[in-house]
C-alpha cells in the first residue's frame, strides 16, 4: 500500500506505531489527553501546526516526513 494516499492520521498512527508507543504513552510525552490522540488518529480532528512540531520531536521526524511529503 502506498503511504501517499494517507491522511494525517495514518501517517501520526505510522510514526507511533514504528516507535512502539502506545497512544498513552504518547499523550503523556504531549501532556494531552489519551481521547485527543485517538481522534488525530482517526481524523475527526486536525492537530494545529505547534501540536505537529511537538508529534515531530517526540518521533523524531521532520514535518515533511510527518504529513507524508518526501
Amino acid at each position: 500500500m502506498s503511504r501517499e494516499n494517507f491522511f494525517l492520521g495514518d501517517n501520526l498512527r505510522f510514526c507511533r506505531k514504528q516507535r512502539n508507543l502506545s497512544e498513552r504513552e504518547v499523550s503523556r510525552l504531549l501532556h494531552v489527553d489519551i481521547t485527543t490522540i485517538s481522534k488525530y488518529e482517526h481524523n475527526t480532528r486536525t492537530p494545529d501546526i505547534y501540536m505537529m512540531m511537538r508529534f515531530a520531536d517526540v518521533y523524531n521526524v521532520s514535518l515533511d516526513q510527518l504529513v507524508g511529503r518526501k
